[in-house]
């Protein structure tokens, strides 16, 4: 599993997104919420499959799933605490408590709820957060980046490819225009190359005039050659993308890397000899001891954060590590390969996976110090 930390917009999630879902949980007020996830990447997403699946989409799931809750008071006290962040991050912690609040069993499509919109809104390093904070008004929801998102491989996507993708995404207006684009394009490419080579020989040949139907300028600074013909070509391949999707055009998240779950008990016996309360709060993060509002499934779309460290608690962590230094990144490769290799006598004391020296410990260290100067809280998954 590859673990990542993200910042987390502590502020925001507790005064707009929580208090969302506690409208919908406590007085059956779905619209709040609605309004949010409407903006994110998993409903963004969702609108492309066909008919016939729309009652599998997220939303619909997650509506259900609400109905059959019960609605006691003692429901209504646990709804209370599991919606309000600072009272449910206080009783979070699953060692301390054998029952945290929760619900009476979780929803994978209510957790993609809670998940999408924390994606969306609350992780200010990630591309796909709204506006800075400057520009929002009291009250308001962060806007999306609307800016159009074109990713590439690195390697050229062929027209018949693009064609395939399109018709896939339910456009097959846009993939017959770009299949009909790139058949013209193709035999106008193949008349030009021969036009020019026509024209080269003929410049071979002494001859200064061109065919009476076709006139090539040509300049030292600017030579025609027939790569640059079939590259100015190009973007007439690719349909301009539609107004209404530039304004829903998401990114997903984006977090900084610190290895593997292994890495993680790495981390943890490392903190445990610098500060026991730096590794308590490591795993309130990372390590799954704080019980997450709606469950956590590591690899699951939108599923997958695993655990949070409010804004004091990043800079209480990061006061326990001021002024550490990362053990050296070629030491503590050497000392996992030590470790791997003690079954076959070396070394010859028997060793934890706790007492491995992490190699990522410069990247918990920067998220750490960059959260805690920010004022943010951090937020771990595991995809």
């Amino acid at each position: 599993m590859v673990v990542q930390l993200h910042g987390f917009d502590w502020e925001l999630y507790s005064e707009q997104v929580m208090p969302a879902f506690a409208q919908w949980f406590l007085e059956g007020n779905e619209l709040a919420l609605l309004t949010l996830f409407e903006k994110t990447r998993c409903a963004y997403e969702e609108k492309f499959l066909p008919d016939l699946m729309q009652r599998l989409c997220v939303w619909p799931r997650a509506r259900a799933f609400m109905q059959t809750l019960p609605r006691g008071p003692y429901s209504r006290r646990e709804y209370q605490k599991l919606c309000n962040p600072l009272q449910y991050t206080a009783l979070s912690d699953r060692y301390l408590y054998r029952h945290p609040p929760q619900l009476y069993q979780h929803s994978n499509a209510l957790r993609s709820v809670w998940g999408a919109i924390v994606e969306s809104f609350c992780l200010p390093w990630s591309p796909s957060s709204g506006a800075s904070k400057q520009n929002d008004a009291p009250g308001e929801l962060p806007l999306i980046d609307a800016s159009p998102l074109l990713v590439t491989s690195g390697e050229p996507i062929s027209p018949g490819e693009l064609a395939s993708l399109l018709s896939e995404a339910g456009l097959p207006d846009l993939a017959r225009e770009v299949e009909t684009q790139a058949a013209q394009f193709t035999q106008a490419a193949q008349t030009t190359r021969a036009t020019i080579e026509i024209v080269e020989f003929r410049k071979w040949e002494g001859m200064s005039k061109v065919g009476d139907s076709v006139e090539i300028n040509e300049s030292d600074d600017n030579p025609i050659t027939p790569a640059r013909i079939e590259t100015s070509g190009i973007e007439q391949l690719i349909p301009a993308i539609p107004d209404d999707f530039g304004d829903e055009t998401v990114i997903a998240a984006e977090g900084i890397f610190i290895g593997h779950a292994p890495n993680l008990l790495h981390l943890r016996g490392w903190l445990s000899g610098i500060s026991i309360r730096a590794m308590g709060l490591f795993e309130y993060l990372a390590c799954g001891r704080r019980s997450m509002p709606f469950g956590f499934e590591a690899g699951e779309p939108f599923g997958a954060f695993a655990g949070y460290l409010t804004p004091d608690e990043v800079w209480q962590l990061a006061a326990c590590l001021e002024g550490v230094l990362p053990p050296d990144q070629e030491a503590a490769e050497e000392d996992y390969l030590n470790y791997r290799y003690q079954h076959y006598g070396i070394p010859p004391a028997f060793r934890l996976i706790d007492e491995v020296l992490p190699v990522y410990a410069a990247d918990l260290l920067f998220a750490i110090r960059k959260a805690s100067t920010q004022g943010l809280g951090l937020i771990s998954s595991m995809e």
